[in-house]
């Protein structure tokens, strides 16, 4: 019924184990014929994870846990793209190591899927590891909106604020009930496994950031993109405009690619 896959760069064991833990209650909660065939853990940081040490640790939770070391970083798509390509579950969720599911949202999203069969992908609604509202759907960005994120200015925000609410899409998540999106974070991303593979699963071209925009648009073509708020979990990420000069020239990099390819929105 259900793959998952996981990538590992920096590794929190405390925190991969709370986000697999969640998994397997989650999994408690699903039908007995909804299963997870398989965890997908892709460890792209040569973490050297013992798969012994993860089956003693989560053998009572009826998960199968496959461990893929890979030789090198390949990058945050093309890691999940391993995983993606072996499933053979009708749905695949794509999943960041820095998020707890809630125990209902496996069911939410899979009963979703099976009631509604033009849906392709569904996000949840989130919030931060202090109860903070994260906004993880939204509209296709701006230049202007990426530079007023990245830059994060109180005037600049101020006098911008309705662009950046309707970018973030503030309105729809407070009216708490499932919309079509345009963009959906790469933290969670519930997927027909079908799609996935027809489109060849993440773009290779992006190494890290903007992946999931052009997934998301990619997804689009075959049909809808949907913010589902009875999936609920808390993701603990972090704000990339708050990372190192590194991580600020991937993003520059990315995003150009993203726009030469799928169109150049000034603000």
């Amino acid at each position: 019924m259900l793959s998952i896959s996981i990538v590992i760069y920096a590794l929190d064991r405390d925190l991969l184990s709370k986000t697999i833990q969640s998994i397997a209650v989650a999994a408690d909660n699903l039908p007995p014929d909804w299963t997870i065939d398989q965890l997908s853990l892709i460890d792209n940081g040569d973490n050297g994870i013992d798969i012994d040490y993860l089956i003693k640790d989560f053998a009572d939770l009826s998960l199968v846990i496959e461990y893929i070391p890979t030789d090198h970083n390949l990058g945050y798509g093309r890691a999940h793209n391993i995983a993606i390509s072996r499933s053979t579950a009708k749905y695949h969720l794509i999943l960041n190591p820095d998020v707890i599911i809630s125990p209902l949202s496996l069911y939410n999203g899979l009963q979703y899927f099976e009631k509604n069969e033009d849906a392709v992908a569904l996000s949840p609604s989130a919030v931060d590891g202090t109860d903070n509202i994260q906004y993880l759907a939204k509209e296709y960005p701006s230049l202007l909106i990426l530079l007023l994120r990245a830059l994060d200015f109180k005037a600049l925000n101020n006098r911008f604020q309705k662009l950046l609410n309707e970018y973030a899409k503030i309105e729809m998540v407070q009216k708490y009930v499932p919309a079509e999106v345009d963009i959906i974070s790469g933290c969670f991303m519930l997927c027909r496994s079908g799609t996935l593979q027809t489109i060849g699963g993440f773009d290779n071209r992006f190494f890290l950031y903007f992946e999931d925009f052009a997934l998301s648009i990619e997804l689009q073509k075959f049909g809808k993109v949907i913010y589902l708020p009875d999936m609920k979990i808390v993701h603990f990420g972090g704000n990339s405009s708050k990372k190192g000069i590194r991580h600020i020239g991937l993003f520059i990099s990315s995003m150009v690619k993203f726009f030469n390819t799928y169109g150049w929105k000034l603000y």
